[in-house]
């Protein structure tokens, strides 16, 4: 049978109105502050927001005109406000700015409309396949083949022809699903593109290469300096056989994207485009030491359920974020690196350096 692209189906029916939360998620009926509801703001509330979103203005400029001046000028006043959450109406450009990904686009006028209307994707159907598993609850993907999985499935399809090594992985729809919730398509692949590829920080493909080498390395990492910081804890996962890829490889390859309340995942992600991948480990780091006394005691089937299962003062930004932004670990981070590329026959980028410097001494 012939396979079809998305383009080709008929939208299906639209889904039957419900409440929405803030964020355009159905409200739940069981616990309403899943994905961030807030009671009523009072005047002042709505006088604070906007007095912030004015002195955002004034930092970016049109258009991002002033960001790169500014954040040379004030990199510490930019750090301390984006740790404090980006305004939601200037999310999308902000986002785009700190990523690189803005320049990307500038530098590749007309590419990502070649990668949709030229080119074919091997990993068509399973992107078809997975649409509807991206962000189910959100009314932008609730339609079966409308605007919003239509938007995801190109820009994952653009992706899989960019990048063929990579192609498509499951996970990836969460990235991608979340900046499209921000910007227009063509935004979110260069976005995309930037996370990946590293315009910023580190790349990220080794997160979804085969074999995901990258998640391998992060969770060596994390299980490291859970156990430093957390000794007990550490020693009580030894005795029940309790290891990260049980319950972290999701955080690192959907950066909290994917099972965390979204008013959560959007401020990490805020950290996370200006800071790297850091703020994932400290975030995690975080939410062990918040349970950490409960943890501790329980025996392995409740402890797999805890660890999934978060409590909800756990999922409070204000509450967490700060916890994980008193954790240091850069230093570390490239230490364990060192010692995992050693433990994996690897040869690290600093190593390498030191190398050639000694053979043309």
């Amino acid at each position: 049978m012939e396979k079809k692209k998305i383009d080709e189906y008929e939208p299906g029916p639209l889904p039957s109105p419900r409440p929405l939360d803030r964020f355009g998620f159905l409200k739940q009926e069981v616990n309403n502050s899943s994905h961030g509801l807030t009671k009523g703001r009072s005047a002042y509330e709505f006088e604070r927001e906007e007095r912030r979103v004015r002195k955002w203005r004034k930092m970016i400029g049109v258009g991002g005109s002033d960001w790169k001046h500014y954040v040379r000028r004030k990199p510490h006043v930019v750090k301390r406000r984006i740790r404090k959450g980006i305004p939601d109406c200037l999310r999308g450009l902000v986002w785009q700015l700190i990523s690189g990904s803005r320049d990307l686009l500038l530098m590749n006028p007309g590419v990502y409309e070649q990668l949709l209307i030229y080119e074919t994707s091997a990993s068509e159907l399973d992107i078809i396949r997975d649409i509807s598993r991206t962000f189910p609850s959100h009314v932008f993907f609730q339609q079966r083949h409308g605007p919003g999985q239509r938007s995801l499935y190109n820009v994952l399809k653009a992706y899989s022809v960019y990048d063929r090594d990579v192609g498509y992985v499951q996970g990836m729809g969460f990235l991608a699903g979340l900046l499209l919730l921000y910007m227009s398509e063509e935004d979110a692949f260069w976005l995309l593109v930037a996370l990946l590829k590293g315009a910023v920080h580190a790349p990220m493909e080794g997160l979804y290469q085969v074999g995901l080498p990258l998640v391998q390395q992060y969770l060596f990492q994390f299980d490291c300096l859970m156990k430093e910081h957390m000794p007990k804890l550490g020693e009580h996962f030894t005795q029940e056989i309790i290891n990260p890829s049980m319950y972290a490889s999701q955080w690192f390859i959907t950066v909290f994207s994917y099972s965390f309340p979204f008013h959560l995942a959007l401020r990490i992600w805020d950290v996370f485009l200006y800071e790297g991948v850091k703020i994932v480990f400290k975030v995690g780091l975080a939410l062990l030491k918040y349970c950490h006394d409960d943890l501790v005691k329980l025996p392995f089937e409740k402890l797999v359920h805890a660890l999934r299962n978060f409590p909800e003062g756990a999922m409070d930004p204000d509450t967490v974020l700060p916890m994980a932004n008193s954790i240091k670990v850069s230093r570390r981070l490239e230490e364990l690196k060192q010692e995992y590329d050693k433990k994996n026959g690897k040869r690290s980028h600093s190593t390498e350096i030191n190398r050639n410097q000694e053979e043309l001494q």
